[in-house]
């Protein structure tokens, strides 16, 4: 069972993916590059529509 503390938590993680993901959407929609990392922590150029 989950304690109001948690739910919040994770309310407020939810949030944050959802805001990420509506970011993300928006670059792909206006063409715009990501910088991420690779898999060795080195940054990369990406079109956010290629992700």
């Amino acid at each position: 069972m989950e304690t109001i503390a948690e739910k919040d938590i994770s309310e407020k993680v939810m949030n944050g993916f959802r805001l990420a993901h509506k970011r993300l959407v928006e670059k792909a929609k206006h063409d715009d590059e990501l910088i991420i990392a690779d898999k060795e922590g080195k940054p990369v150029r990406v079109k956010a529509r290629d992700l």
